[in-house]
């Protein structure tokens, strides 16, 4: 498939040491898109499964956002556990309820991304900046180095950036945080 899948660009480490984003290791040629219709989801232990309509065996799959942050719930890969991938769907609305929940599940386990909302302090400490932030998930301290290298601006007022661990962090809206947040951005980025 000719779609690219960045090794620890979009899910690399989550919020506490995640997983890496599957791999697909052969390419194609050819775009497969899945009828959500004709998929069936389900839980093994830890491992989501997939039978297609008329098979009768389920594989192990793995779920990858081709565009996560425009386009979360659209344009989702399926891929094998031997790297191949089985098909893109398009958008997840006509999945069945259970199966809804369950690919959803595996998305946000994936994505596990920090979003800040408010910044408590940030002093820099050798050449390294401590942040101490509040999130969605609660309060965090990390520490980066070189941020103006570290951060990434995929949308116009939105920022992402990786601590030394590799986990990353997102700030949705720039103009929404409170004006100190703001300057502590402002400061460093």
């Amino acid at each position: 498939m000719h779609w690219f899948h960045t090794h620890g660009e979009e899910g690399g480490h989550g919020g506490g040491g995640g997983l890496s984003l599957p791999m697909p290791k052969e390419g194609s040629s050819e775009l497969r898109l899945l009828d959500p219709a004709k998929l069936a989801f389900r839980r093994e232990g830890p491992r989501l499964q997939l039978r297609l309509e008329g098979e009768e065996e389920w594989r192990e799959v793995n779920t990858v956002r081709l565009f996560p942050l425009t386009e979360p719930e659209r344009w989702v890969s399926i891929i094998d556990k031997e790297g191949k991938e089985v098909g893109v769907l398009v958008e997840l609305k006509g999945l069945t309820s259970e199966a809804l929940r369950l690919v959803r599940e595996e998305l946000r386990r994936r994505y596990l991304v920090p979003q800040i909302s408010r910044i408590l302090a940030c002093r820099e400490r050798f050449d390294l900046v401590e942040w101490t932030v509040q999130t969605d998930r609660g309060k965090r301290t990390f520490l980066t180095r070189n941020l103006r290298e570290q951060v990434k601006e995929p949308m116009a007022s939105r920022l992402m950036f990786t601590d030394v661990e590799g986990n990353r962090y997102d700030i949705p809206d720039v103009a929404a945080l409170d004006p100190d947040s703001r300057r502590w951005i402002e400061a460093r980025v």
